[in-house]
C-alpha cells in the first residue's frame, strides 16, 4: 500500500522522533511504500494533502495539539460531510472542566469518520474511507498515540485489509516486545511482582509492556512521593525502588529517574530493590541519541535488570544497602553504550497488506482541491467553529442520545433540586396547597417557548440514563412533569439542559404519559428524582413529606460505571475553587482545613453517606450547597461523598458515590422495580409514598 505521512508540527518543544518512530513501526506492516514529510505551516499542508489524496492509497495527517482542533475542523470543512459528536468521546470528557466549545470540537467527528478514541478522549484520532483508500487524521502526542495505534488503527487496518485479501497472517512482535516477553516470563515462573515507582518516566515503561501478554500481572505502579532532600540521584532512584516496595505487596521494587546531568553529560538511573538491597545503573546519553531514545532503551535496560533479579543472577552495576553510601567510585561502574532507537510495536494480529485502489475519486478531481483551497483565503476560515448538532426532529436519529451542553447549564434533575434549595419553608409550604390542574400551551426553556411535548422529550433526553427501560422512562417524565407544575411559575424555566434531539423511546413515553401528574393533599408534588442511588436514597421528609429513603433489593445502581467516581486535586486547585465561590474567603494556612464533613448520614456504610454539613474553611453550608454551588454538580456528580487530604502530597481526594441528589426516584432502581413486574404506576406509588397520579384538564 503505498503510503505518505503528513505532518504538521509547529510546537519546537515537542520532539517528533518518538511519535515518528512508534508510527513507522505500527504501519509498516500495512505499506509496500512509506514517505514522511514535516510542515511547520497549515497551508504547505493542505497542499501537500491535495497531493497525496491525488497518488496515494494511504494518507495519514499527523498534528501537534496546539493546531489539531483547527485542523479537524478544517478538514470537517473541506470535505463538506454532515458531523455528529461521539458519545464515548463525549462520555470521556464530560466530567473534565473544558468550556463547551472545546467539548464540542474534541468530540465533533465527520458523520463518515471511524474514531480512534483516545485513552482519556483528547485529542482523538479518526480515519475516513472511499472504496480502499484511507485518509486517517492523528495527534502528534507522545502521552495519546500509544492507546491510539494499538486500539485503533492497527486494528482498524488489520480488520479492513483482512476482509478484503481473506487470508491470515500470523502475530509478529517487535524485538522490544520479545525482549519484554521474556522477561515477564521469568519474573511470572519465579512467582515475583515487581512495583515501579511511579516516576515521570514509567509510563514509557509501561508502555514497553503494552502488547506483552502477562505484563500487567507481573508488574504494577505504584504512586511517586518526590522528596530528594540532599541525596543524590543515584541513591535517590534506589530509595525510590525501595519504597514502591513500602507501598505494594510486591517483592521486587523498581525505578526509573528523570533525566539528570553533570559536566555536560545527561544520563538517566534504574533501580531494582529486593529485600534490603538494591542495584542501581546509571545510563549516559550516547553521541546522536535523544533523550526519547534514552528513557525508552533505559526502560527496556530496566525490565531486563528486573528478569535477572527475580531469577536470582547476579547483576552488574552499583550495590547499594540501607547501611552503606555511595562513594564516587561506585558512581563510575556502569556506564552505557549507545543504543539504536528502539521502536515499541503493538503487538496485534498484523497483516501483509495487497494492492489497493484509490480513495475520494469523485472528490479529488476537483471537488476536494477546491474544498481544500478555499479553506485559506482569508485566515478566519481555518478557525471558524464547524456545524453542530442536527435541528430538532420527532424521529429518533442514530446519534439522538448524544449531546453536548453548556456546563453552566444544569440537567432537569439537578435543576430541580437547586430550585427547592432555594426555597424558604413558607414558600414550599405555599406551593403544596396551590392548584394547577390545567395543561399549559407552551412550556418555555431558556426563552425558547416549545411545544410541551417536545419540551418534556428534549428536557429528559438532555437528563436520560442510557438504559433504564420504557417504565423508568415514563415514570421519569410523570415526576419531571409533576415538578414544573409544582413551581407554578408559567412553565418558564431557565439555566436548565435541553437537548436538540431525542430518541422515540423518550417520545413513546412522552405521548404515553402526557398530562399525567403526581400529586399530595390536591396539590401538585414535587417529585425530584436522580440517575444512581448510593446505598438507599436520601430522607428529606422534613420537607417533602413523601420522599423518604427507600432501598431497592439487589439495585441495579451499584453496577453501573458511574456508581463510583473518584478526582483529585491539588490544593491549589481547591484554593482556586474556593476563591471563585467567594473571593474575600481567607484561607486558613493548613489546607486540610479548608474542607471537612461534618455530617452525614449512613446511606452506604457508617463512614459514607449523603454529606448533610460541611465546613468550609470554618464556616458549616449544607453539602447540597457545596455541591451545587461550590464544587457544581459536573466536578462533583453526587450528594454522597467523601473528603480525604493527603498531607504528603497537598492534594484532596474527593470520591463519591451515585449520582444526582439522592432523593426521590433512582431511575435505575425504577428499572429494576419494572423488570420485577411493576409499570410506572407502581414504581411512582413506590418511591413517593403517599402521592396519588392524577390527570389535568387540558386547555
Amino acid at each position: 500500500m503505498k503510503t505518505k505521512v503528513l505532518s504538521l508540527n509547529v510546537d519546537a518543544s515537542m520532539s517528533f522522533a518518538r511519535f515518528q518512530a512508534r508510527l513507522e513501526s505500527s504501519i509498516k506492516p500495512f505499506v509496500t511504500e512509506e514517505h514522511f514529510l514535516e510542515f511547520t505551516d497549515i497551508r504547505e499542508m493542505f497542499v501537500a494533502l491535495q497531493d497525496a489524496l491525488a497518488n496515494d492509497e494511504l494518507v495519514i495527517t499527523a498534528v501537534d495539539v496546539r493546531n489539531y482542533l483547527k485542523f479537524k475542523n478544517a478538514l470537517i470543512q473541506a470535505f463538506g460531510t454532515d458531523v455528529v459528536y461521539n458519545p464515548t468521546v463525549l462520555n470521556k470528557i464530560e466530567s473534565t472542566d473544558l468550556n463547551d466549545k472545546k467539548k464540542k470540537g474534541f468530540s465533533i467527528f465527520p458523520e463518515p469518520a471511524t474514531v480512534f478514541v483516545s485513552e482519556d478522549g483528547l485529542y482523538s484520532g479518526m480515519v475516513m474511507e472511499n472504496g480502499s483508500q484511507y485518509l486517517v487524521l492523528l495527534p502528534i502526542d507522545n502521552d495519546r498515540i500509544d492507546y491510539i495505534l494499538r486500539n485503533g488503527l492497527v486494528p482498524y487496518l488489520s480488520e479492513r485489509i483482512a476482509t478484503e485479501n481473506s487470508f491470515e497472517v500470523p502475530v509478529t512482535q517487535s524485538p522490544v516486545a520479545e525482549k519484554v516477553a521474556v522477561a515477564v516470563n521469568t519474573i511470572l515462573e519465579s512467582n515475583s511482582l515487581v512495583a515501579v515507582n511511579g516516576t515521570r518516566n514509567a509510563e514509557v515503561l509501561k508502555s514497553c509492556g503494552d502488547s506483552v501478554e502477562g505484563f500487567n500481572k507481573a508488574f504494577v505502579f505504584t504512586p511517586y512521593v518526590e522528596d530528594k532532600g540532599n541525596i543524590n540521584p543515584t541513591e535517590y532512584t534506589a530509595q525510590l525502588a525501595r519504597a514502591s516496595l513500602d507501598l505494594s505487596s510486591a517483592n521486587i521494587g523498581a525505578c526509573i529517574s528523570d533525566i539528570y546531568e553533570a559536566n555536560e553529560l545527561k544520563y538517566i538511573c534504574i533501580a531494582v530493590s529486593k529485600d534490603d538491597t538494591a542495584i542501581v545503573r546509571k545510563l549516559y546519553i550516547g553521541e546522536n541519541e535523544t533523550e526519547n531514545e534514552l528513557v525508552e532503551s533505559a526502560a527496556l535496560e530496566l525490565i531486563e535488570l528486573v528478569a535477572e533479579k527475580a531469577s536470582g543472577q547476579r547483576s552488574v552495576g552499583i550495590e547499594i544497602t540501607d547501611e552503606n553510601a555511595i562513594t564516587e567510585d561506585d558512581k563510575k561502574i556502569s556506564k552505557k553504550k549507545p543504543l539504536a532507537i528502539l521502536a515499541i510495536v503493538v503487538g496485534i494480529a498484523i497483516i501483509v497488506c495487497a494492492v489497493i485502489g484509490i480513495l475520494f475519486q469523485n472528490q479529488k478531481n476537483g471537488g476536494i482541491k477546491e474544498a481544500l483551497g478555499s479553506l485559506f483565503k482569508t485566515e478566519e476560515s481555518t478557525t471558524q467553529e464547524s456545524t453542530t448538532a442536527p435541528p430538532p426532529t420527532e424521529t429518533a436519529t442514530k446519534a439522538a442520545e448524544v449531546q453536548t451542553f453548556d456546563p453552566a447549564l444544569l440537567k432537569l434533575s439537578d435543576f430541580l433540586v437547586q430550585e427547592i434549595m432555594n426555597m424558604s419553608e413558607a414558600e414550599i409550604a405555599q406551593k403544596m396547597t396551590a392548584v394547577n390542574n390545567k395543561a399549559p400551551e407552551y412550556i418555555t426553556v431558556n426563552g425558547e417557548k416549545i411545544e410541551p411535548k417536545i419540551a418534556l422529550a428534549r428536557l429528559i433526553a438532555a437528563d436520560y440514563s442510557s438504559g433504564v427501560g420504557a417504565e423508568a422512562v415514563k415514570a421519569q417524565v410523570v415526576a419531571a412533569y409533576s415538578c414544573l407544575k409544582f413551581l407554578d411559575n408559567g412553565f418558564n424555566i431557565e439555566g436548565v439542559r435541553i437537548a436538540e434531539s431525542y430518541s422515540s423511546l423518550i417520545m413513546d413515553a412522552v405521548d404515553e404519559v402526557y398530562g399525567e401528574y403526581l400529586t399530595y393533599n390536591n396539590s401538585p408534588a414535587f417529585p425530584i428524582y436522580h440517575s444512581l442511588t448510593a446505598g438507599a436514597t436520601y430522607d428529606v421528609a422534613g420537607k417533602l413529606p413523601y420522599i423518604k429513603s427507600y432501598k431497592t433489593e439487589n439495585s441495579l445502581d451499584y453496577a453501573q460505571k458511574d456508581y463510583n467516581t473518584e478526582k483529585i486535586y491539588s490544593a491549589d486547585s481547591i484554593k482556586e475553587i474556593l476563591l471563585k465561590y467567594d473571593s474575600s474567603m481567607s484561607l486558613s494556612e493548613n489546607p486540610a482545613e479548608w474542607l471537612v464533613i461534618t455530617s452525614h448520614n449512613q446511606s452506604v456504610s457508617g463512614e459514607v453517606g449523603y454529606v448533610e454539613t460541611i465546613s468550609v474553611n470554618g464556616t458549616e453550608m449544607t453539602g447540597i450547597e457545596f455541591r451545587m454551588k461550590v464544587m457544581g454538580a459536573i466536578e462533583l456528580p453526587s450528594l454522597c461523598f467523601t473528603i480525604t487530604y493527603d498531607d504528603i502530597l497537598s492534594r484532596y481526594i474527593i470520591k463519591s458515590y451515585g449520582q444526582g441528589y439522592g432523593a426521590g426516584m433512582s431511575l435505575f432502581g425504577a428499572k429494576k422495580l419494572a423488570s420485577d413486574g411493576k409499570d410506572y404506576k407502581a414504581i411512582l406509588a413506590t418511591y413517593y409514598e403517599g402521592t396519588t397520579l392524577s390527570e389535568e384538564v387540558t386547555v
